[in-house]
């Protein structure tokens, strides 16, 4: 009978808010984009939307779906139900999760064992509580949404006249209201930013501003001149039919991060590491400091990363991953580039050999760890191709860079392990080189090396995460 209480208000509920706020009425943002379960457990997900539980924000596991039973994804994708989810919790285990937030029991009770038997693990309600106490407790909710909606809306009407302290206001109210809704605390962190521009240890360049995140388009790091360009949050297919490893294509979400303008030169290298490691340097290379540092090993940029971090405190500098990589290359694009503007955009062997020697005998990438002093093609100063539609030079030309990734099958899950920075095991190398002909300059293709290995043609471009901007741990 509770149980059918509880839809009924619920879905009543659903009928007086208007379309644009079910989906808060129903269920908070969190679970709605908990491994799309609402799609087939709808009975527990509308019971957890009228639970007291829909306004809490404490603890370290959110109290959802992944929360408790983990990301699931294999039992997301199948619909046969043939995959479990990752977690059950059973008996005493889930009052052990109750625990993580109720750290001194059972708030009327004290108890600290049983949760389960006063309330239902799904609907985490009272199962004696009347009706008159669950229409209240629904009129309660609906008012919350009705206050959220408005002051919401507000927000968004003030953001658009850029008055940002008024819409501030308005989104910190709609905060109040649903403490646990992404959206009016991202806005809020918008209008934040462009009330105070700027990142600790950055210059802005230019006065462009972006409209989801409030952060600067282009800022330039003080100090070193590194030029950094904000990449947007988005979705894009990830991977290539073209060989087994790109295999399978899926689509990977990727959170707002900041991707170094160029690769890292070997001027901004020695200023931060007093030392460079560098083949092409000396007396024949005049602009060897605008040259991309080379012969750099993943271990090598991991003590880089060190120093440079001392730079800023505003986020964190760190390799990319190899999905933000991609995602970045492709800069929004879903077909291939015609050839001329592969050539314009990245200096590969096709057009960095020196005159004279173009048709002499270079060996392809698959046997690149024994090319000695055959190799004629050059890298070339940094930024003196054109730029892609994000405003990225050589992202597949002059020398490929390492990212923090280990080199494992697709699909790309950021949180299986393979962003780890301690993890042993082979590391991806993206992008093409100025050894490497046009074929290779497919956004899509990966290769990797050991993270203690150094060569010529491997160098560094830096990823910036600001604060604010981090990526969801696993499982929330």
């Amino acid at each position: 009978m509770a149980r059918l209480i509880i839809l009924v208000l619920t879905l009543g509920l659903v009928c007086l808010t208007p379309l644009g706020g079910r989906a808060q009425m129903t269920q908070r943002q969190d679970l709605a984009s908990a491994g799309v379960c609402a799609r087939c457990h709808v009975s527990s997900t509308l019971e957890w939307g009228i639970a007291k539980h829909n306004t809490i924000t404490n603890g370290t596991r959110l109290p959802n779906c992944t929360g408790c039973h983990g990301p699931s994804k294999g039992h997301v994708a199948d619909e046969q139900n043939g995959v479990k989810p990752d977690r059950i919790p059973r008996g005493e285990a889930i009052a052990a999760l109750c625990l993580e937030c109720h750290k001194d029991g059972c708030p009327e009770t004290k108890e600290v064992k049983g949760c389960q038997e006063c309330h239902h693990p799904h609907a985490l309600v009272r199962p004696d509580l009347d009706a008159t106490a669950m229409e209240a407790h629904g009129k309660q909710l609906a008012s919350q949404q009705e206050s959220y909606n408005a002051n919401l809306a507000e927000g968004e009407r003030l953001a658009q006249s850029q008055n940002w302290a008024a819409a501030r206001t308005a989104f910190l109210a709609a905060l109040a209201a649903n403490s646990t809704d992404s959206r009016a605390k991202t806005a809020a962190l918008r209008c934040e930013r462009r009330l105070h521009p700027g990142i600790p240890g950055f210059k802005i360049f230019g006065n462009q501003f972006d409209a989801q995140t409030g952060l600067p388009r282009e800022i330039v790091l003080d100090g070193l001149n590194i030029g950094m360009v904000l990449i947007p949050a988005g979705s894009f297919d990830m991977g290539s039919d073209r060989n087994t490893d790109t295999q399978p294509i899926h689509t990977v979400n990727v959170v707002a991060f900041y991707l170094g303008k160029s690769e890292m030169t070997q001027a901004q290298w020695k200023s931060l590491m007093q030392t460079n490691p560098s083949f092409y340097q000396g007396e024949k290379f005049p602009q060897a400091d605008m040259l991309p540092v080379e012969q750099v090993s993943w271990e090598d940029c991991q003590k880089m990363l060190v120093e440079v971090n001392k730079k800023t405190s505003g986020g964190v500098f760190r390799l990319p991953t190899e999905a933000e990589w991609e995602y970045a290359a492709r800069a929004g694009a879903t077909e291939p580039m015609p050839a001329a503007q592969v050539l314009r955009s990245a200096w590969l062997r096709d057009n960095s050999e020196p005159a004279g020697t173009a048709g002499q005998s270079v060996r392809p990438r698959t046997s690149l760890y024994l090319i000695g002093s055959g190799v004629t093609a050059l890298p070339h100063p940094v930024g003196t191709s054109t730029p892609n539609s994000w405003g990225l030079y050589d992202m597949v030309g002059n020398v490929s860079v390492w990212c923090s990734s280990l080199f494992r099958p697709y699909p790309y899950v950021a949180d299986d392990g393979r962003e780890s920075a301690t993890a042993p095991g082979a590391r991806v190398v993206r992008g093409a080189n100025f050894t490497d002909l046009i074929e290779s300059a497919d956004p899509g293709l990966r290769h990797s090396d050991r993270p203690n290995r150094r060569f010529r043609w491997n160098g560094v471009r830096l990823a910036f995460t600001p604060h604010g901007e981090e990526p969801a741990p696993a499982g929330r």
